[in-house]
Parts: structure tokens; C-alpha cells; sequence
């Protein structure tokens, strides 16, 4: 639909005739798909809202994009359901958020009070718009990793304090580079990566020089400012393509720290892959922040040892290795090689290997930046242990109490326990009682005959039940005082896994266990989309109209939800088309307006 019948055409060793579809055609059908998936996401909003008895229960993830062959602007919506890429019209202040938010969201049906809260990376327009919206915001913790290595590793503000001198604005405050040493050797380390991405003439002359251990050709990889942990992936490949490159492109002095960067930086890496996991909760995600915080703090890091020849290449040939090695040797692994590796200590020692000021720069410089961006005592927003979202969603989860304490107790701040139990609380308040939706006809009638019959007031009676009755919120909390006092199981194999094992045994937790549970400590799942909508609009498919590319974002991200006999879907004409109401939704009336028009 999307894609293939387009570069089927164009390609002329299929051998088989092949005719691609009008693109009227594919237009009608995408916009069947498109409503049919759009009513079916709003009845299973409609479920969930009746499920969660007014619990908030949605944990939002949004983000904003420019397409790169044009000046379209889009924005991610992401619940528990995937509500695709939209158009996003006017200048990128908070106000036009807010407002494109909550149109985005009414469309599906999707009620403010319904959202519990919201995760977003830390851009000061996107911040201010959710956190006036939904207080309890959580700041993409993979983005605060990755600036705090891009400070690390040299970053600076040179960019833009130069734009700010040739348009007379006043100087930028942020700082200069805090590691101009690791900034100059990165600064090589790019220059050689470019020459062989755009010469292939280079790239055929690297993969001809013979490499102990394979034949195959690899190419460097280039490095992207913005993509997470992109600077360890180009060191770690050029790291690994060494012999071929070495006395040709860069210096033997600039391998040693190289090799150090690669294993200071190893751990960041690690944490920011871990939180692009689409079903990490924000209990899960704490502790991956907690673990590169702790790891800044060692003494030395398993670093590769500089040698022309891996251990052992490729999955099979490394489990071999490792199955004959017996843990005799100190290896890790590096872009599907195994190399040996040694401790190098981050201050100078006598005896074992010491670091170059480069790595142990970094070292210094991301603890400062770890601290501030995710313990920070003195902005809320930026102190994980003050963030009620993730302190509710943590208490929730077995054994998250007692992390709690021991993360709090190893970073010297209070005890979080007594904040997360009334963010938890909070949260309980918003249930709604059912007791009198339940009762029938019938029963009000015979509760009435009762009071008729007698003058004594009773323990059943509507005052004393009004009053003695505990709400759904304080059941809860009884129940969360016993499940804090549980172990957890040993089959235990994740939180919802948990909560779902379990919902007949806390009736009520269970719910605002899954309602809180939700909450992602990432934004990964915008990024996702973005990437998606940049293969829709690609540089020969740029003047796609912004409903079009809307329509194809939605129906990817919920193909799951069509049924497996697509004649099935009813086809809308236009006698259809006045009964059905397009008033909140101008994306679809734009559709079905070219539609017709065709």
C-alpha cells in the first residue's frame, strides 16, 4: 500500500508483468482503511474508560518533527494506543501545543482526565504545554543520557553563540566545550568517517586489505548527532576495523583513547538501548537510570586491548569461544566480535593501566551531567526521586518499595516511600463508586417497603452506610498496604505479568496498578513514529499531502486491528458521507473532499 507496488514498478528484474494501482485507487482504499481503524480505536477507548471506572489509566508520549525534503511539521501521539503522526500547523509555542494536543485527543474521544501522565524529552516549549496540562510529567530519560554524553565527550554552544552575534541577539549562556581534548580527537575520528562514506573508491581499497579473522566488506559508520548512542557505535566499528586502517588514516597516538572512550562510554550505551524497550515501565526505567549514575562512580572500566586480531567473529563462532574458554580469559564483545579487554583505572596507578585525560574526562564530566539531569535536589522536574509518576509506578511494582529505599539511602536524599504511597493515593481518589449504578429498580423499591415498616434506624441504613461505607479509594490503599508487606514471588516475571497472576486477590489495586504501570520513561515510541512517517516521505514522494501521510502513518502502526478478510471493511460512497459526522475531524473531510473530487 505504501511502499511496495511503487518500487515494483520501477524495477525491471522482476521478469513478470506488473501494473501498479491508480493512485486514486490506492487513496480510496487507504482512506477505508484509515476510518475503519479510527472507529475501532475509539470503541476500544470507550472500553478502557468504562474498565478503569475513572481511574486516569492513559501515560501520553508526544513529540514534534520537520520533514527533512520539505517544511511540513508533524506531531507523535502515543497512549496505550498508537494514535499515528498528524499535521501540526503554526508556530511550535506552547499554547499551539496544548491546543493541538487536545484536539488530537477528543477526536479518538480520549478525555483530558483520562491522560495520568505525559513523557516527553526536555525541549522547554514541549515541557511547559504538558506539564499545564498534566502535572505529573517524566522527562525522557534515553535524551537526558545522550546530551549528558554529548557534554561529556566536548559539546558546545559555538553554533549557537555565533548565530546569536550575526543577528545581534545577546550571547547564548551555555558554556563551552568541558573536554576539548575528547572534542578534537571525535573531530578526526569524523573527517575519516566522512571521507570513506562518500568515496567508494576508499571504501573498495579498505575492504581489500586482508583482515585476520574475515573476509566480508564493512564500511565505518557515520555519526548522528541526535541519535542515541550513535558516537559509541562509530567508535566500536572503527575500533574494530583498526588493522585496516592503522598508518593509514589515523595516527597510532589517537587508538589508545579511542579504545578508553569505548569503555567509559559503554554503559550509557547500554542504559539508552535498554529504554527503547516499547514495554519498559518507569520502575524499570529508574533503575536503568540509577545503573550509569553508579557506574560513573567505579574505579576503572573493562576498556578492549589494542590488538590486530578478534577473538572470535559472529554469534556462532563467540558461543564456541566462550564454551572452550571456560571464563579463562577477559573478553567483551564489540559489533559481533569478541576481543580481550583489561581494567584501566581511571587515576594514574602504578601497577595497572591508567586512563588518558580524554575518557577520564568524560567520567568526570557525566557524573556531574547524570546528577544533574536526573537527581538534581533542586529543580523537581529534573530529581527522579521527587517525580510522582514514576515514584507511584515504582511502589506499584514488586520489590519497588525497597529500591526505593536503597536508592535514596545510597544518594543521601529522603526516604521517597511516603511520597510514592500519596502520589498512589491521589490516584485512587479519582475512582468512581458504582454502588448505587449497580442497584436495580426492584432493589431501591424493597429498601423503601423496609424503612416503611420500621422506625429503628439500622446499621444497613442509607445514613450509616453513607458514612461507615469505606470509598474504593481507601479499599485500595488497604490493599497496598498488603501487598507492600509481600515477597516477591520467585516465578516473578514482570509487573503487568504480576498484576495479572493476581486480580482476583487485589480487586482494586490491580487496577490502579495497570493505570500507573503504563507510565514509559522514554520517548522512544515518537521516535518510532517519526522514523516511519521519514520512509512515507521520502525525497520522491515529498509532496504528499500532510492527510495523506497521516492516513498511511495510522493504518501502520494498526494494521493488527483490520480484519484478515479486508472485504470486510465497508466502503463509504457518497450518500454515505452525510450521515456520518466530520465535523471534529478536518483530516478526514480533506480526504473525503479529494476523494470525491477524483
Amino acid at each position: 500500500m505504501t511502499l511496495s507496488p511503487f518500487a515494483l514498478a520501477g524495477n525491471a528484474g522482476l521478469g513478470v508483468p506488473y501494473t501498479t494501482p491508480s493512485p486514486a485507487g490506492v487513496r480510496d482504499v487507504l482512506l477505508d482503511f484509515y476510518l475503519f481503524i479510527t472507529d475501532r480505536l475509539r470503541r476500544d477507548v470507550r472500553q478502557m474508560q468504562s474498565r478503569y471506572r475513572g481511574l486516569p489509566f492513559f501515560h501520553l508520549v508526544t513529540d514534534l518533527w520537520t520533514e527533512r525534503h520539505g517544511s511540513g511539521s508533524y506531531g507523535s501521539l502515543v497512549l496505550s494506543i498508537n494514535l499515528g503522526v498528524t499535521p501540526f500547523a503554526g508556530r511550535h509555542d506552547h499554547e499551539n501545543i496544548k491546543t493541538w494536543l487536545l484536539q488530537q485527543l477528543s477526536r479518538f474521544g480520549v478525555r483530558p482526565q483520562d491522560v495520568s501522565s505525559s513523557t516527553t524529552d526536555s525541549g522547554s516549549n514541549v515541557k511547559k504545554a504538558l506539564r499545564q496540562l498534566w502535572p505529573r510529567w517524566i522527562p525522557c530519560a534515553a535524551h537526558a543520557i545522550h546530551l549528558a554524553v554529548k557534554s561529556a565527550l566536548g559539546a558546545t554552544g559555538q553554533m549557537s553563540t555565533a548565530q546569536d552575534s550575526r543577528s545581534g541577539a545577546a550571547a547564548s549562556s551555555r558554556q563551552g566545550s568541558r573536554n576539548p581534548a575528547a572534542s578534537r580527537l571525535l573531530r578526526r575520528t569524523r573527517k575519516t568517517t566522512a571521507h570513506f562514506h562518500k568515496s567508494p573508491a576508499s571504501v573498495a581499497m579498505l575492504n581489500a586489505v586482508p583482515l585476520p579473522g574475515e573476509n566480508g566488506a564493512r564500511k565505518l559508520l557515520t555519526e548522528s548527532p541526535t541519535r542515541w548512542g550513535s558516537t559509541y557505535l562509530s567508535l566500536a566499528r572503527l575500533f574494530t576495523l583498526m588493522p585496516r586502517l592503522e598508518r593509514r588514516c589515523i595516527e597510532r597516538a589517537d587508538w589508545e583513547p579511542v579504545r578508553h572512550l569505548i569503555g567509559v562510554l559503554q554503559p550509557s550505551y547500554e542504559a539508552s538501548m535498554a529504554l527503547q524497550n516499547a514495554f519498559a515501565t518507569a520502575a524499570e526505567a529508574l533503575q536503568l537510570v540509577c545503573r550509569p549514575q553508579r557506574k560513573m562512580q567505579v574505579p576503572s572500566y573493562p576498556c578492549p586491548i589494542d590488538h590486530t586480531e578478534p577473538l572470535a567473529v559472529g554469534h556462532d563462532a563467540i558461543l564456541v569461544f566462550l564454551d572452550a574458554d571456560k571464563g579463562g580469559t577477559d573478553v567483551m564483545e564489540l559489533d559481533g566480535r569478541l576481543y580481550e579487554h583489561e581494567q584501566v583505572y581511571v587515576t594514574r596507578t602504578r601497577t595497572a593501566t591508567s586512563m588518558c585525560s580524554e575518557a577520564g574526562t568524560v567520567v568526570s564530566v557525566l557524573q556531574d551531567e547524570l546528577d544533574k539531569r536526573f537527581l538534581n535536589e533542586m529543580d523537581n522536574t529534573k530529581n527522579w526521586l521527587m517525580n510522582d509518576a514514576v515514584l507511584a509506578a515504582t511502589l506499584v511494582t514488586p520489590g519497588g518499595g525497597s529500591m526505593l529505599k536503597k536508592v535514596a539511602k545510597r544518594l543521601g536524599q529522603g526516604d521517597a516511600t511516603d511520597r510514592a504511597r500519596a502520589a498512589v493515593r491521589a490516584t485512587t481518589m479519582h475512582f468512581l463508586h458504582d454502588r448505587q449504578a449497580a442497584r436495580s429498580r426492584r432493589g431501591k423499591l424493597e429498601s423503601e417497603q423496609k424503612r416503611c415498616r420500621t422506625t429503628l434506624i439500622g446499621w444497613d441504613s442509607e445514613e450509616s452506610r453513607g458514612t461507615c461505607d469505606d470509598t474504593p479509594g481507601e479499599l485500595a490503599m488497604r490493599e497496598l498496604d498488603r501487598f507492600l508487606m509481600t515477597v516477591v514471588p520467585g516465578d516473578y516475571d514482570g509487573a503487568l505479568g504480576f498484576w495479572a497472576a493476581r486480580r482476583d486477590d487485589y480487586t482494586l489495586l490491580h487496577l490502579v496498578a495497570c493505570s500507573l504501570l503504563g507510565a514509559p520513561g522514554s520517548s522512544f515510541a515518537s521516535e518510532r513514529d517519526f522514523s516511519v512517517a521519514g520512509l512515507v516521505l521520502r525525497k520522491d514522494r515529498s509532496t504528499l499531502l500532510a492527510e495523506h501521510v497521516e492516513m498511511h502513518c495510522l493504518v501502520r502502526f494498526n494494521a493488527h486491528l483490520l480484519p484478515s478478510d479486508l472485504s470486510l471493511i465497508p466502503r463509504l460512497f457518497q450518500d454515505e458521507s452525510d450521515q456520518r459526522d466530520w465535523a471534529g475531524d478536518s483530516g478526514r473531510s480533506n480526504c473525503w473532499r479529494s476523494r470525491n473530487e477524483n
